[in-house]
């Protein structure tokens, strides 16, 4: 006899439950298995270099009951070449733009659901690749027309610019695109920026030349070529301005000491350059003096007619001797003189200094004392022969007064009175 446990119930429901759980559990572990295949297949093309194949000898591919009896190798080929053939139909579509257009019912006819499934997730990739491809060559025509009218725009401002043709807005050509017209606008206002920076470049780069030795670009002028180059240009102005300063100043300083007839010194902290245009002004000073104090004897000789040295130069003897030939080459004051008395002599005369001394002190003094020397002479021989006129004229009226006296005493009659009257008339 069979005793039946009260718990048997129990018990059988509870294995029961947990017998139809574990098959559960199964099928989950199956479809988290094919959602975590499908999921990394799909990953896959993203990342593959080419975005052709979806699985690698590593990679499991969601198996369809219907071909449960492939091996895993002849799977992986069939997802493989009909996601390659999916790939490319949407590539092409996506492309030409055409939405969706070589999906249709003949292609999947042939093919499972799961198939299907392959070609569909290869044609949706495939699509987005082709779109993109083609945003990616429109954007690079763009870019091209884009890069071409700035390189046009650049240089047409640069050309604007040196010409001081300046437009106020960028002229714009309308048988170009529109993406050109876009380059050109910014090419020309870059080329116009950069000129103006230019020329501040220039003006700092001349004042560093002529502080400094070296050339120290700021980084706002380095960054470019132009605005590099005008500063160089700039600081290489300043140092020549620098250094053509320093010649003449050292040559003046040289000039001062050769001029005042020292003895030759030229500062030991000059340069080979510097210390040359000194002596090259000492030489030029001592030439001026000599050549000064020459002239100084050439103007005494309208002073004095005859040669005395001046005490001034009795000590040097160079100097006194430039003096000297100054004074006897003078061959001209002698007759200075004796054309100003002259001129002064005549009568209705002003002074006529010729041309090549009026701008010689002493001579024109020497021409106004001798013209004025003439003037004194006129004035005198018009007054001498004023009186010699006054005494003849006196002299001659008392000669005819007596005549007249003695006439008359001799003609008393009256046949003579007619004659005397008439006589008296003439006379």
């Amino acid at each position: 006899m069979v005793i039946k446990s009260p718990l048997n119930p129990v018990t059988i429901g509870i294995r029961a439950y947990k017998k139809g759980n574990k098959k559960v559990n199964e099928m989950r572990k199956k479809i988290f298995f094919y959602v975590i295949v499908g999921f990394f297949a799909f990953i896959f093309q993203f990342v593959s270099p080419h975005n052709s194949h979806a699985v690698t000898n590593e990679t499991d591919v969601s198996i369809p009951e219907e071909a449960s009896t492939l091996s895993a190798e002849d799977l992986k080929g069939i997802f493989n070449r009909l996601y390659e053939e999916g790939f490319q139909l949407g590539e092409e579509d996506g492309y030409n733009e055409n939405g969706y257009q070589s999906l249709n019912n003949n292609l999947f006819s042939t093919h499972t659901s799961k198939e299907t499934e392959w070609i569909k997730l290869g044609y949706t990739i495939g699509y987005e690749k082709g779109k993109r491809k083609k945003q990616e060559e429109a954007l690079t025509v763009d870019e091209k027309e884009k890069s071409s009218g700035e390189q046009d725009g650049y240089k047409q401002g640069l050309e604007d610019y040196k010409n001081a043709t300046v437009a106020y807005s960028p002229p714009q050509t309308p048988a170009k695109s529109k993406k050109w017209n876009e380059g050109f606008s910014i090419g020309y206002n870059k080329a116009i920026d950069i000129m103006n920076l230019s020329v501040k470049a220039k003006k700092e780069g001349q004042i560093q030349g002529r502080e400094q030795e070296t050339l120290n670009i700021p980084a706002l002028y380095a960054a470019d070529e132009t605005t590099r180059k005008a500063y160089e240009e700039g600081f290489q102005n300043g140092q020549q301005e620098q250094i053509k300063k320093e010649k003449k100043q050292y040559e003046q300083e040289g000039y001062k000491q050769g001029y005042a007839f020292q003895n030759l010194s030229v500062p030991t902290d000059l340069s080979p350059e510097l210390a040359t245009f000194y002596e090259k002004g000492f030489t030029k000073g001592n030439k001026q003096r000599h050549k000064d104090v020459e002239q100084e004897g050439f103007n005494a000789a309208f002073t004095y007619i005859t040669y005395h040295s001046p005490s001034a130069y009795r000590t040097n003897t160079r100097l006194l001797e430039s003096y000297k030939e100054g004074f006897q080459s003078n061959k001209v004051a002698k007759q200075l003189r004796k054309d100003a008395y002259e001129e002064g002599w005549k009568l209705g005369r002003t002074p006529n200094i010729p041309s090549k001394f009026k701008h010689n002190k002493s001579a024109i003094q020497m021409y106004k004392k001798y013209y004025e020397l003439g003037q004194k002479k006129l004035k005198q021989t018009v007054m001498e022969i004023s009186l010699g006129i006054l005494v003849i004229v006196g002299f001659v009226g008392a000669y005819i007064t007596i005549t007249r006296r003695k006439t008359k005493g001799n003609l008393g009659s009256d046949d003579n009175q007619e004659e005397l009257a008439l006589y008296e008339k003439l006379s």
